[in-house]
């Protein structure tokens, strides 16, 4: 995927509907953040094996530094600092691979030094065909289902860029406010898959289901407190992106719906990690692909470019999208499908073992 958007950062522009005055712009970015994009699965990959092991600091004083060092280049690049010339959005682009870069490094450090045994480069030759086989049918719906959310926001941003750059501003910097909200929720929907999964692993079943909901009402608290604080300074919280009257007034306009998108996305996440966290991942993936190219997609452009409601339009059926999700994989969960199928091979496991006790001990006898 890097090279492709490093060597085709033209046609992917004109694809998504960028105006013509901003290809320009958005073929450097495209090409030089694009062609990083390899650095991005690596600190997604390398951060969760590490959260996996309990270790979930490392990687959040990692995200940290990132975002430091990313802000110093950006200052830096953008505005020409110590002589050096005013790089503009090709200096934004520069300070992302840089930053993400250190955060490579910083991750790999950690990840060597989070077992027993210490992580060796000649390590990554050793390859078991079964483990593989094994971690492959969990991964590649979660691939899918990655791959299908990208690919649909990817499709909406190219219907945000057609109703013109205002509309597409006052998403980007909503989007910038909202991650303040929902970042706690799906921080503690990342714990609660850490948590699941081991207590899973462990055979304590009932206590893993009950650690969803547990998470769920969390998360739910978190995020509503702070869609609540954002739906009453959102305005002055806007202001501090742009001073474009209409900009404001399109992001203010959404705030009220934000109320309900944001919930809805920390139910998908709570009990969609669930389901993943028990290896239920191909359920979490038919519902993705169906909603979000059903409702996320298809209904985006009739109520938002054919029927003419725009940003609006589009942000009621973002809603709808992710509270069907939502809805769906909470289904499943209740009906403990998996954790049924797992009680009932720890009960045929402990009855073997049983059995071949009473049979060691009258052999014994």
């Amino acid at each position: 995927v890097s090279i492709v958007l490093f060597f085709y950062a033209g046609p992917i522009g004109g694809v998504l509907n960028i105006a013509p005055e901003l290809l320009s712009l958005s073929n450097v970015y495209i090409s030089y953040v694009g062609g990083g994009l390899f650095m991005v699965g690596m600190i997604a990959s390398l951060g969760t094996a590490i959260r996996n092991t309990g270790n979930t600091k490392g990687p959040m004083y990692t995200g940290i530094i990132i975002n430091v060092i990313h802000i110093i280049l950006n200052y830096i690049f953008i505005f020409g600092v110590f002589g050096l010339p005013q790089l503009g959005l090709a200096g934004i682009a520069i300070s992302s691979i840089v930053s993400r870069l250190v955060g490579v490094i910083i991750l790999y450090s950690l990840f060597r030094r989070s077992f027993e045994i210490k992580v060796r480069l000649r390590d990554f030759r050793i390859f078991n065909g079964k483990l593989f086989k094994q971690i492959l049918k969990i991964a590649w719906p979660l691939g899918i289902n990655s791959s299908c959310w990208v690919f649909s926001q990817l499709i909406v941003y190219s219907f945000l860029a057609a109703l013109g750059a205002e509309a597409l501003a006052a998403r980007t910097y909503l989007n910038t406010l909202e991650s303040f909200c929902f970042t706690l929720g799906y921080a503690f929907a990342l714990a609660g898959q850490i948590q699941i999964a081991h207590l899973f692993g462990a055979g304590k079943l009932k206590e893993a289901y009950r650690s969803a909901y547990r998470t769920l009402f969390i998360g739910l608290s978190i995020v509503s407190a702070n869609m609540l604080l954002l739906f009453l300074f959102g305005k002055q919280l806007l202001g501090y992106f742009t001073s474009d009257p209409k900009i404001i007034a399109i992001g203010v306009s959404l705030l009220a719906l934000n109320l309900l998108l944001q919930p809805s996305k920390m139910l998908n996440m709570a009990l969609g990690n669930a389901l993943n966290a028990i290896g239920d991942t191909r359920y979490t993936m038919y519902t993705s692909i169906v909603s979000m190219s059903l409702i996320g997609v298809g209904c985006s452009y009739w109520l938002g470019i054919s029927v003419g409601w725009g940003l609006i339009g589009i942000y009621c059926c973002m809603i709808a999208d992710e509270l069907v999700r939502g809805l769906l994989v909470l289904a499943r969960w209740r009906g403990r499908k998996v954790l049924r199928q797992a009680d009932i091979g720890l009960s045929e496991e402990n009855a073997s073992l049983h059995g071949a006790g009473k049979r060691s001990a009258s052999l014994t006898t």
